[in-house]
C-alpha cells in the first residue's frame, strides 16, 4: 500500500516515517508536515452566520495554500491516508479541516482515511497507532469550533466598539480580557494596601554549647499574629523587662512528619517549575518542551492530566527499586488526581518516553533541553518514591509569671524518601539545628532583637503563578496560557515578566470592560462556566450550537445598549468606575473631584498621548493613576524654578500626563524625567 501520514512539524516527520518503514516495511510510507492549522475563518464578520452556526467561511491560511496544494498532490496517489496531527483539540481540528479540504476536492474518494494519535515518538507508540486506528472525534472538534467562533463574535462584535471607545486598546479576547481583570485587580490591591508598622521581638537564648533564636509568640496573653506590638515604646519597654527576666523550656514537642512528593508535570505546572528553577518565562518552556518531544525524548506537553498509565508505573517502580532500593519503594503505586479546574483526567502528563534514559546519559541536546528534560525525569521518578519523613520539633520558652511565650521550631530528617532524587524547596520550613535540652532547662539570654518592620502589600503575578492562577480559576486551557500571557504583553496591556504590571491603558481596558460587559466575558466566573460548557461539547454532553446561542443573545444585549455611546458617555462610565482611585487625595486622604488650580471639576478625559485626568477651565492635567504626588503640590504647579542660565527665560517645574518635567515658555519641547539630587 500506499500511504500518506500527515504531521504536524517538519523535526517529526523525518522520525515518524523512520518508525514507520521499519515496523511496516511491506508498505510504502510518504510523512508530510502540515505546519499547524492550514485553514481559519476568512477575516470578515460574514464567516460566521448567527442564522445557522455550521455555515462558515474557511480560508487557507498563508502558509496554508502551499501546504494543502502538496497534500492535494501526494493524496492523489496514495491509496491510505493517515491523520496524525497533535493529540490535543487543535491536532483534532488540524486533521478535520484536511480532511474536509480533500473530500470538498473530491480526494478522498475511494481512500482508506484514518485518524491516528499518540502521545510520545516512539517505534511502539507509533505502531500502536497505525494497528488501532480511530475517526475523528467529531466532538472535540465541535468544541473547537465552538471556541473559534466565540473569538470571532468577540473579535468582529466588540472590538469595532472599542477602538471607537478605547483609542489604542488593539481587541478584548474571551481568555485575554479576564486574564487582564486579575492583574489589574491586584494593582488595585496593591494601590488601597496601606502599610501597617510592627515591632517583633527574637531573643537569641545561650545554653552550655548552643546559642538558637527564638521568636516572642505570646505577650501577657495576647497573641502577637493577631495583636502585634505596633509602637516602638511598647517594643523598648518589652525588650527592657525581657533582658531582666528569667526564663526556661516550659514545653518541648516533638513530630514526626511526612512530605509526598508532587504529582508529574502538566503544562501548567511545568511552565510554573521551569520559571521558578531554570527562569525560563512559559514561551520558553513551551519552545524546548516541543523540541523534547518531537526529538521522542517526553510525551505530548500540552496537558492537563497528571495520571500515568499502570505499565508506565510499574517501570517507574521496578527503577527505583534497582536504583535506589526497596526502602525507597512505597508499597503500592501512588495515584494522583488533578484539582485544577476542567482537567481532563484522561490525558497523560509531562514524562519522559523512556524512563531509564537518564539525564546524563542524553547526548545531542542543547543546555536547554538538558535542563528541562532533567527536571521532567526528576519530577516523575519522585512521584513514585516513598514520602521523606522528619522530626519535627518546637520548644516554647517561658517567664515564671508566663507574661512572656517564646517559640523555636526545627527539623531533622529522618528519611529522605523522594528528596534523594528532587530536592523540592518550594515551600519548605526554614528550620534551625535545635539544641539537645530537656524540660526546665534554665536558658542564658545572648541578645534581644527588637526592629521596626511594615506589613507589605500583595505581591504582583510572575508568569507563572498568573498561569496558576489561570488555572486555578478555570480561565483558558494548557494551550492557551503561554500564549495569552505573551498577547498581553505584546499589545502593551501588561509590561515585565517577573512582576507584571498593567500598563495605564491595560487599567483603563479592564475599567470599561467591566462596565460595558457586566456579567458577561469579562467575568472571570462567567468565563470559567463557559470553558466548563465548553468541555462538555468536547464530551458529547451539550451541543455546540447551544453554547453559541446563549453567548449571541448575551453579546448583542450587552451591545445594544452601548453601541450609541459617545465620547462624553465612556468617560462618565471611567470616572464612575476608577475616578476613585484617578482622581488626587488631599492631606485628609479624601478624593478631591475638584480642580487644585482653580477648583473646577475634573475629570477623565482623553488625548493624543491616550487617558488623563485633566481640567477643562486651566488645562492642568496628571497622569490617571499617579498617586505619589500629593494634591497641595499639584496646587503649587508650574513652579518658577528661575532663569534659564542660557536664554534668560523663565523656567518651570510641573507634572504632565508623562510625568515630571521642565520648560520654559519658548520651548517646543518639554524635558522628561525626576530631576537628579543636585538638579531638584
Amino acid at each position: 500500500m500506499n500511504n500518506l501520514v500527515i504531521v504536524e512539524s517538519q523535526a517529526k516527520a523525518k522520525k515518524i516515517q523512520g518508525f514507520l518503514e521499519k515496523s511496516f516495511p511491506n508498505d510504502k510510507w510518504n510523512v508530510h508536515a502540515c505546519l499547524g492549522h492550514v485553514r481559519d475563518l476568512k477575516d470578515d464578520e460574514s464567516a460566521v452566520d448567527p442564522k445557522d452556526w455550521s455555515n462558515l467561511k474557511w480560508e487557507s491560511t498563508s502558509k496554508g495554500k502551499k501546504t494543502l496544494k502538496e497534500i492535494r498532490e501526494f493524496a492523489k496517489d496514495s491509496t491510505g491516508i493517515y491523520l496524525a496531527s497533535d493529540p490535543d483539540r487543535e491536532g483534532e481540528a488540524i486533521a478535520w479541516h484536511i480532511l474536509d479540504h480533500l473530500s470538498s476536492k473530491k480526494l478522498s474518494d475511494g481512500k482508506e482515511i484514518y485518524r491516528i494519535s499518540f502521545n510520545e515518538i516512539t517505534q511502539s507508540a507509533i505502531k500502536q497507532a497505525v494497528d488501532n486506528p480511530r475517526e475523528i472525534d467529531q466532538f472535540l472538534v465541535d468544541a473547537y469550533l465552538a471556541r473559534r467562533v466565540l473569538d470571532h463574535l468577540i473579535g468582529f462584535k466588540v472590538s469595532p466598539l472599542l477602538w471607537r471607545h478605547v483609542p489604542r486598546a488593539k481587541s478584548a479576547g474571551r481568555v485575554q480580557s479576564p486574564t487582564l481583570r486579575i492583574i489589574c485587580e491586584r494593582e488595585d490591591e496593591i494601590d488601597a494596601f496601606c502599610p501597617e508598622e510592627f515591632w517583633p521581638i527574637k531573643v537569641d537564648f545561650k545554653t552550655e554549647d548552643h546559642i538558637f533564636s527564638s521568636d516572642l509568640v505570646r505577650c501577657n496573653g495576647d497573641d502577637l499574629k493577631k495583636i502585634p506590638i505596633k509602637a516602638e515604646e511598647e517594643a523598648l519597654n518589652f525588650r527592657h523587662e525581657i533582658e531582666n527576666t528569667k526564663f526556661s523550656v516550659s514545653e518541648i514537642q516533638e513530630k514526626e512528619v511526612s512530605y509526598s512528593p508532587k504529582a508529574p508535570f502538566r503544562t501548567s505546572t511545568l511552565q510554573q517549575t521551569a520559571s521558578s528553577k531554570l527562569f525560563f518565562n512559559p514561551e520558553r518552556t513551551m519552545q524546548v518542551a516541543q523540541s523534547l518531544y518531537e526529538a521522542g525524548l517526553i510525551t505530548y506537553m500540552r496537558t492537563d492530566g497528571i495520571g500515568i498509565s499502570t505499565e508506565i508505573v510499574n517501570e517507574i517502580r521496578n527503577l527505583i527499586s534497582s536504583e535506589f532500593g526497596k526502602d525507597y519503594l512505597p508499597e503500592s503505586p501512588k495515584i494522583y488526581k488533578s484539582k485544577a479546574a476542567n482537567a481532563q483526567e484522561a490525558h497523560e502528563p509531562i514524562r519522559p518516553t523512556d524512563i531509564s534514559n537518564k539525564p546524563e546519559n542524553t547526548n545531542g541536546l542543547n543546555q536547554d533541553q538538558q535542563n528541562l528534560y532533567n527536571l521532567i525525569w526528576q519530577r516523575t521518578v519522585a512521584s513514585q518514591l516513598q514520602n521523606s519523613r522528619y522530626l519535627r520539633k518546637t520548644i516554647l520558652i517561658e517567664d515564671q509569671d508566663k507574661k512572656f511565650q517564646f517559640r523555636t521550631s526545627g527539623r531533622e530528617i529522618i528519611f529522605d524518601g523522594f528528596e534523594k532524587v528532587l530536592n523540592d524547596d518550594e515551600g519548605s520550613e526554614e528550620s534551625q539545628k535545635l539544641p539537645r535540652i530537656h524540660q526546665n532547662s534554665s536558658l542564658q539570654i545572648n541578645d534581644v532583637i527588637t526592629e521596626q518592620k511594615f506589613t507589605s502589600p500583595p505581591r504582583r503575578f510572575s508568569e507563572a503563578s498568573l498561569i496558576k492562577n489561570m488555572e486555578d480559576e478555570g480561565i483558558g486551557r494548557p494551550s492557551t496560557y503561554a500564549n495569552t500571557v505573551k498577547n498581553l504583553r505584546d499589545r502593551k496591556y501588561t509590561f515585565g515578566a517577573k512582576s507584571i504590571n498593567p500598563s495605564d491603558l491595560g487599567r483603563i481596558l479592564v475599567s470599561y470592560l467591566s462596565k460595558a460587559y457586566e456579567s458577561f466575558f469579562i467575568e472571570i466566573d462567567f468565563t470559567a462556566e463557559l470553558e466548563k460548557s465548553l468541555d462538555q461539547v468536547s464530551s458529547g454532553s451539550i451541543l455546540w450550537t447551544d453554547v453559541l446561542d446563549d453567548f449571541f443573545a448575551k453579546l448583542l444585549e450587552h451591545i445594544s445598549k452601548i453601541e450609541e455611546f459617545r465620547t462624553r458617555e465612556v468617560l462618565d462610565m471611567l470616572n464612575e468606575q476608577i475616578g476613585h482611585r484617578a482622581f488626587p487625595k488631599n492631606d485628609k486622604d479624601v478624593v478631591v473631584s475638584s480642580c487644585p488650580k482653580c477648583s473646577s471639576d475634573i475629570s477623565i478625559k482623553h488625548g493624543r498621548w491616550g487617558f488623563f485626568v485633566g481640567c477643562g477651565e486651566c488645562q492642568w492635567t496628571k497622569p490617571v493613576f499617579e498617586k505619589s504626588i500629593e494634591f497641595e503640590t499639584y496646587a503649587q504647579l508650574p513652579k518658577d524654578l528661575g532663569a534659564h542660565p542660557d536664554t534668560k527665560e523663565p523656567v518651570y517645574a510641573d507634572v504632565s500626563i508623562n510625568g515630571p518635567c521642565i520648560w520654559t515658555l519658548k520651548e517646543d519641547k518639554k524635558i522628561f524625567g525626576t530631576p537628579d539630587d543636585d538638579e531638584d
